[in-house]
């Protein structure tokens, strides 16, 4: 979460019901990034496995 969103959230009195939406908002975002981050990995690790199960074939002249 960047510098922004809490100052927006520091704006907010506790009572506020607009400070608990920015909260479960902001909460998405950061599970959505992490989500992406996971699928990167996963494919590169994917890409590992297949480069692993190589085997040299024929030679052909």
């Amino acid at each position: 979460m960047n510098k922004k969103y809490f100052e927006e959230m520091r704006k907010f009195s506790h009572d506020d019901e607009m400070r608990y939406k920015l909260l479960i908002q902001g909460v998405k975002r950061v599970l959505e990034e992490r989500k992406q981050g996971r699928r990167k990995l996963t494919h590169i690790l994917d890409s590992r496995k297949r480069k692993k199960n190589l085997q040299a074939g024929k030679w052909c002249h």
